[in-house]
């Protein structure tokens, strides 16, 4: 078909007549005598008469020979034009704004078109593949969501995981991916959702393998969805997928279905026993504080005595000396007024009542009991 657009083919002379006024200048020659227009289509027209004679052959040349013999060659030049055309206008694509899209010629890939309305080659030459670069798809292992209650797929087979210290959990989980290289998505992976389940699982176990139960049930979920997504990405790029995963998310983490009730008293127990050490370290850290306090108080109420006796007996053994230095200056005096000081000791102690002698004779006895008289001054003062 290529023959037709040639200088060999039938607008060939036009090509040449073209040529020959613009290598002269514009100068006016005698030109050789051209075929008239009518007689060049009709040649076209017998080139694509033996082009669709090969293209179709058999039963289909046969029906051709019969359509092509029936029509004027210039009407089924202008089928075949208008076919051309139609055949062309089949290479307008749109590209969606989420999109990107591969473009193949010959299965060969060729470039990545971006959104908008593009044109390519259609086929049997050229090929458009479109996906969407910001769907976030979704894969569910061990459950399946309301929209996939067709599927069938073995969930035990799924969610059934071996743990670090080889006990069983029933796991459920979601991984989330986008297409980020469309180009190593449609080339490089065949099955993209087979391969990123099976990719997905794999990173899953091997993970859950490095892990002890206790934390897969309790606070180690966190660690476990983030180092399973860093390694599922690992795997993917080595795959050269072109995919980006978003979100890897445990849903539920559980023992068996057969042993779960065992499980459960077993944790009961634990933590009753991690209930009862707390409260046992409680009371340590109540009565220990307080007894080293206590015995603290006690050190320094003892230090406080000590030197009050010490220092008394200090004073009292100065004050014995200042005494005695007086009293071997002048013993007389120093006698005098030890025995003073000792008899208001004495005295301001006891109970004391002064008698007046003169007032007894006249029948009355006068009573002052100067101690009472005392506390209640005492106490009227304290009030």
């Amino acid at each position: 078909m290529l023959k037709l657009f040639t200088n060999g083919g039938p607008w060939g002379p036009w090509n040449n007549g073209g040529n020959s006024a613009g290598n002269n200048g514009g100068a006016r020659k005698e030109q050789p005598k051209q075929k008239a227009p009518e007689a060049s289509f009709e040649d076209f027209a017998k080139k694509i008469d033996e082009f669709f004679k090969d293209l179709f052959g058999g039963k289909g040349g046969n029906q051709w020979k019969k359509f092509s013999e029936k029509t004027p060659k210039s009407i089924s030049g202008l089928v075949v034009m208008g076919f051309i055309l139609f055949w062309m206008s089949l290479g307008v694509y749109k590209v969606n704004p989420d999109e990107n899209a591969a473009v193949l010629y010959f299965g060969k890939f060729y470039k990545v078109a971006t959104p908008g309305l593009n044109y390519a080659i259609p086929y049997p030459f050229g090929k458009v593949i479109k996906k969407s670069v910001t769907t976030v798809n979704t894969e569910e292992f061990g459950f399946t969501s309301n929209s996939r209650k067709n599927e069938k797929r073995n969930f035990d087979a799924e969610s059934l995981m071996l743990t670090g210290d080889e006990n069983i959990v029933d796991i459920e989980f979601q991984v989330q991916w986008q297409i980020s290289d469309i180009t190593d998505f449609v080339f490089n992976i065949v099955e993209p959702n087979q391969t990123i389940r099976q990719s997905s699982e794999s990173a899953m176990r091997e993970i859950i393998a490095r892990t002890p139960i206790a934390d897969a049930l309790s606070d180690g979920k966190k660690r476990i969805e983030d180092e399973t997504k860093v390694l599922l990405q690992q795997t993917l790029d080595s795959y050269k997928s072109g995919v980006r995963i978003t979100l890897v998310q445990l849903r539920r983490v559980d023992p068996p279905a057969q042993v779960i009730d065992a499980f459960r008293d077993v944790q009961t127990a634990k933590a009753d026993k991690e209930k009862e050490i707390n409260q046992a370290q409680s009371y340590a850290n109540d009565i220990i504080p307080r007894a080293r306090g206590t015995a603290s108080q006690m050190t320094e109420q003892s230090q406080a005595f000590a030197q009050e006796v010490v220092t008394n007996a200090q004073g009292e053994a100065g004050r014995f000396n200042s005494v005695y230095n007086q009293y071997a200056k002048s013993k007389q005096v120093t006698k005098k007024r030890i025995y003073l000081e000792t008899m208001e000791k004495i005295y301001r102690d006891a109970d004391k009542v002064l008698i007046d002698k003169g007032a007894g004779r006249s029948g009355v006895v006068p009573y002052f009991p100067m101690s009472e008289m005392g506390n209640k001054k005492a106490a009227a003062t304290t009030n």
